[in-house]
């Protein structure tokens, strides 16, 4: 028995050792190709993490269309491209190139639709059509969005424009069933019903769909304030849009001198108010001319002496 066993054991070692003969090299070169790839592939991943880096400092120090244009051009499939493609609809937005705003907007939800932007993106697309007055394309948008993305923090955004949009047109009814639907759809989201509450009351209360600037308030001048001799004037709404006082030294006037001659006002300066000034000095009234002497009388003799 201990025979036997022996020779099984025998066997298999003697077939490895023989499989480990016959196919030595093909092992070696199979280890050094797992190596070489293993290397490859940590070289690769670190020069994409380089580049994505590079992508990201281009994407933050974008601030003009050019530069976003810049970092698409250089960066092309990267996540920095596609969020300056969307800072760049927004900066044309800003300058009121609304249809440039708009077709960056498309290129982004045809380009990277599967970017966890792209929803938010086509909400972005959709309420900029409204403001355009393009109500048929932004209506099918924002009904794409509940549909097709109805787990998205976007889905109850475009159910509320959804509702809005119907409403300025007049649609009161279909309005407020979108608005019903907001709080049957996202029953977790309180704030959304909320909206939903509000927007149904306000129907309700035949409020208008458009906003209505209220008449200007009558401007109301203020009274000036009695000069205070030696005080300034204190004018607040003067200058910066009412803000800061502006300080306008007032003219005091000086006590009447006793000559005839005007004696210069005194004026106060803008720092602390002083003492009061003390009264100017009297000019002196011109002397009168100087008397002709009279005529000296004649200085009387000497007495003589007398004689003996």
């Amino acid at each position: 028995m201990s025979q036997l066993d022996s020779i099984s054991q025998e066997l298999p070692a003697t077939g490895m050792e023989k499989f480990l003969e016959d196919n030595a090299r093909k092992l070696v070169w199979l280890f050094i190709i797992a190596v070489v790839a293993i290397i490859a592939f940590g070289v690769i991943k670190h020069q994409n993490t380089l580049k994505a880096n590079e992508a990201a400092e281009a994407f933050t120090g974008a601030k003009t269309v050019e530069d976003c244009d810049l970092v698409i051009s250089r960066y092309p499939g990267s996540n920095a491209a596609a969020n300056a493609l969307l800072l760049k609809a927004d900066l044309l937005w800003d300058q009121n190139k609304k249809s440039s705003a708009v077709e960056a907007l498309r290129e982004f939800t045809t380009k990277d639709a599967s970017n966890p932007l792209a929803v938010f993106a086509l909400l972005g697309l959709g309420s900029k059509l409204d403001a355009m007055g393009e109500t048929k394309e932004a209506k099918a948008i924002f009904e794409r969005i509940t549909n097709e993305f109805a787990s998205s923090e976007a889905a109850p955004l475009a159910q509320v424009r959804l509702g809005d949009l119907l409403w300025a047109q007049g649609k009161a009814d279909e309005a407020k069933k979108a608005y019903e639907e907001l709080a049957v759809k996202f029953p977790d989201m309180p704030g959304f019903q909320t909206i939903s509450q509000n927007r149904l009351g306000w129907i309700a209360a035949s409020l208008p769909t458009k906003e209505v600037d209220a008449p200007p308030a009558p401007k109301v001048e203020p009274k000036p304030a009695a000069a205070v001799p030696s005080m300034p004037n204190i004018k607040l709404n003067a200058t910066n849009n009412g803000i800061g006082a502006t300080i306008a030294p007032v003219v005091v006037p000086a006590p009447a001198p006793a000559a005839t001659t005007p004696a210069a006002a005194p004026t106060t300066p803008a720092s602390p108010p002083p003492a009061a000034p003390a009264p100017a000095a009297a000019v002196p009234a011109p002397a009168a001319p100087p008397a002709t002497p009279a005529p000296a009388a004649p200085a009387p003799a000497a007495p003589t002496a007398p004689k003996p």
